[in-house]
This record gives C-alpha cells, structure tokens and sequence, in this order.
C-alpha cells in the first residue's frame, strides 16, 4: 500500500477503515462476520461516493494517480477482508497490476508459514472475466462493468514454491489486481465438552447455557471478561429477560480489540457449534434487542 498519497486520499481511507470497522462489528447474539461481499460493498460504496470508481482521473484527486488510487483501495479491501474479518496474517510483498487482455503474474517465492492468497480485482472496462490462483478458479466467467463492486477472495493454496495470478477472458477490457501471499488464522479446536454436546446434533437448554458459561470465562481469562449476559426471550414483539416466549439467545457486544481472541480462540473451542445448532433450531428475529 502505497504511504505517500495526498492528505485528501489520506483522509478518505481513513474514513473508510471506520466504515469496514463498523461493518465488521455487530452486536449480535452469535458475532456474524461480514461476508466477502459485505467487505467489498463499503469500500466500493465509499468510493463511488467518493467519486473514485469507473472515470477516476488524477485530477479527482490531487497528488496521486489514477492507479495509485485504486490501487489504494484494493489494498485496503484486500488487507479488511483477510486480517480483520479471517484473522489472517499479510505475508511477503504485494503485487499489483491495471492491465488488459489474458495475463499472469507471479507473487514470487512463497513466504514461510504462507498457505493462501488473498486478492482483490476490479473491471475498468465491461467485459467477462476468469480470474485463477494457482490454477484454481476463484471468478469463473464473471460478467462485470465499470463501478461493479470488487471481487475478493482468499484462496487456500497446497503444495510449496510460487503462486501465479491468472486473468483470462477480458479481451481488450482493462482489469486491476491486487493480490499477497497470506497465511491463514490459527483457530483453536473445539473442547470435549462442545464436543460432547453436539455428539447427538441437538442442544438443549442446559447445553447452550453451559457453552454460553465457558466462552464467558475463556473470555475473562484471555483478558476480555464479557460480563453478566442474562438470556434473551422473544414473545408478541417483546423481549424480556425471564421468558416465556422463544428462544432465549445470548445477546452480547464485542470491542475491537476482544474480536480475534473471540474468533479465533474461545467461540470455536467453546461456542460456535453449539451455537450454530442452537439457532438452527430455535431462529432469531431479526431485530433482536440491543447488546449488553
């Protein structure tokens, strides 16, 4: 990512790091993360709003070229996308590219620990596009124009040495690329007792409730106590803390710098089967009350 960008696009991607922090964060009773195409929807919403997508010119913005710009962009995509939402670490040094027509490029040797590729790419001009990594598809003849959102993706890469970026199909339409070698989240393996309680594919009340207990205290004791969450009940478009009525969920908020412990280690030793059972069969309305 280029650092000596004008102070006006300085700014902007500023703004925009607040835009995807929001976006990644809801308080919701089991924390979703954005999906892809959430990730790329605010950068692409900002920059449309912004004036930066399709016709951007240099004169749009003083102190930095077209292509610096977008490739400002992708980078920030690219980088929200598999650091903050997967947890994921950036490795070695990134490639980018605005080019048309069939082309490849390498992101050269293969950084230790890297076991995936994260890229965004953008359509410049309208045309249908293939986009590979090392000879896996990961945008099979997808039909795009000018101002489209920008696809991203992380790609889990086996074997060793390089990785190649391949676009095909374009014709004479112009594309940009971003891409870096990647290397994926270590996530914590469930515990025997979240084992146990999805052995037979339902959860009970108690289940939920003693799952609910362990994250909370592996919570606390990774330095991030979540505090007293009562359960949540839903009945005739009211929600209580004593029932009866559906459910009950527990609805919480995570701070910022809780969500990695939170994703990466104690929901998925302790929490997030069970949870995904849990709301499978008992489905949340979609206004639930606001997080303690």
């Amino acid at each position: 990512m280029n650092d000596d960008i004008s102070p006006r696009l300085a700014a902007m991607r500023d703004a925009l790091v607040a835009d995807v922090d929001a976006t990644a964060h809801p308080a919701r009773p089991r924390r979703r993360r954005p999906t892809r195409g959430t990730v790329a929807a605010v950068v692409t919403a900002f920059a449309v709003g912004a004036g930066l997508t399709g016709g951007i010119t240099a004169a749009a913005l003083p102190g930095a070229t077209a292509d610096r710009a977008r490739e400002d962009l992708l980078a920030t995509t690219t980088r929200y996308g598999t650091v903050e939402v997967n947890h994921a670490s950036m490795l070695g040094s990134p490639a980018f590219t605005v080019t048309h027509g069939d082309a490849s490029f390498s992101l050269g040797a293969r950084p230790e620990g890297a076991d995936r590729v994260t890229l965004t790419w953008e359509c410049l001009d309208p045309g249908t596009f293939t986009v590979e990594v090392g000879g896996t598809t990961v945008a099979d003849a997808v039909a795009c124009t000018p101002g489209s959102m920008p696809r991203w993706s992380l790609s889990p890469l086996t074997g060793s040495g390089a990785a190649a970026v391949s676009v095909s199909g374009g014709g004479g339409a112009r594309y940009a690329v971003w891409a870096s070698w990647a290397r994926s989240a270590r996530i914590a393996q469930p515990s025997p007792q979240q084992q146990a309680a999805i052995a037979d594919g339902t959860i009970t009340l108690a289940e939920y409730t003693a799952a609910f207990d362990r994250l909370a205290a592996c919570m606390a004791q990774a330095g991030h106590p979540i505090g007293d969450v009562a359960p949540s009940w839903y009945a005739d478009g009211l929600w209580s803390s004593t029932g009866p009525g559906a459910g009950p969920w527990y609805i919480w908020s995570t701070p910022t710098e809780a969500v990695d412990v939170l994703d990466t280690q104690c929901a998925p030793r302790e929490f997030e089967q069970v949870d995904t059972i849990w709301q499978g069969e008992h489905p949340i309305p979609e206004d639930p009350p606001a997080a303690g």
